[in-house]
This record gives C-alpha cells, sequence and structure tokens, in this order.
C-alpha cells in the first residue's frame, strides 16, 4: 500500500517540484552574461539618492558617475534601468527605456595601470588604452598578456573586465 502511495502521489510531485522551480523568475529582473539589469525608482535614503527595486534591493546612486558619463544626475522619482555586476556592483545606470549603446573590446592585456586608472589593450587594430571607471574593476588574478574583454560605456570607459574566454557569447 504505502509503495503505491509513493508511485501514484508522492512522486509526480517530487517531479512538479524539480520540473516546477527553474521556471519561477522575477520580472523585473533579467540575468544579462554575469550581469544583472533590474528596474526600479530612484529614493531618498540617508540624505542620500539610491535605487529601489521592487525586490526591494538597494543601490546607492554617485552624482559625479552620471556627469562623468555626460548624463544629467537622476533625481528623486526617475524610474532607471541598473546594470550590476557578478560582485553586486553598480556599473552602469540609464533613465528606463533608454538604450544603453556599450561597446565590447577584446585584446591582449598589456596593462593595467596601478597609479592611473587605465587599461592597455593589444588589439587586432593595435594598442588601445582606456580608462576605468571605478579601480575595482583592475584585473588582480588576470596576468598581463591574457586575452580580456573589456566593456565599455557610452563615454568609453571600461565599466567591466573579464577573460576573453570565460564569457564568450554571455555578454
Amino acid at each position: 500500500m504505502q509503495v503505491r502511495l509513493y508511485q501514484y502521489f508522492l512522486l509526480p510531485v517530487l517531479i512538479g517540484m524539480i520540473l516546477g522551480i527553474p521556471a519561477v523568475s522575477n520580472s523585473a529582473e533579467k540575468q544579462h552574461g554575469s550581469h544583472k539589469k533590474a528596474t526600479g525608482v530612484v529614493v531618498q535614503k540617508a540624505g542620500a539618492l539610491a535605487v529601489q527595486t521592487p525586490d526591494g534591493a538597494t543601490y546607492q546612486l554617485n552624482p559625479n558617475r552620471e556627469l562623468r558619463h555626460g548624463q544629467e544626475p537622476f533625481k528623486e522619482g526617475d524610474e532607471v534601468t541598473v546594470l550590476v555586476d557578478e560582485n553586486n556592483m553598480v556599473i552602469d545606470m540609464h533613465l528606463k527605456g533608454q538604450k544603453a549603446a556599450h561597446q565590447f573590446v577584446t585584446g591582449k592585456l598589456v596593462y593595467v595601470g596601478k597609479m592611473k586608472k587605465a587599461i592597455k589593450l593589444q588589439t587586432s587594430e593595435g594598442e588601445k588604452v582606456f580608462p576605468l571607471e571605478r579601480l575595482e574593476v583592475k584585473t588582480g588574478a588576470i596576468p598581463e598578456g591574457t586575452q580580456v574583454t573589456v566593456e565599455l560605456n557610452e563615454a568609453g570607459t571600461v565599466i567591466d573586465l573579464h577573460r576573453a574566454d570565460k564569457d564568450k557569447g554571455k555578454h
């Protein structure tokens, strides 16, 4: 009798749970390679501006970043799209509905400046130097000579960096 219970009731429930769980997702967020894309609203939090997403996550805003990117600083109430890297750091933000025009450049890592926020790549078009958005983008464990892919924002600044073979086709 107990074998029938497992066969007719518990087994289908278990199979349904296993197949159904991956289908559950939050429509407010999308994965973009190793990045997470979410929409939210700019709010005042502890005297500073932040983005509050529908799932309750809060990301601090830096008005200087918008100015460096050639954007007007966001205002309270603005609906925005946030791009967050694998370390949960905001790497880019735009008004909701505004398209991001990012470029990806792959090349051999020549150097990452220790004092200057810059990176040099040897590409098929020659050596290219790009400014870094923040020092956290630095390569750390990636040795010079490694093929890397950098993501450039609209201002031509590196906002993310990965080994070229790590994220093939994921960005």
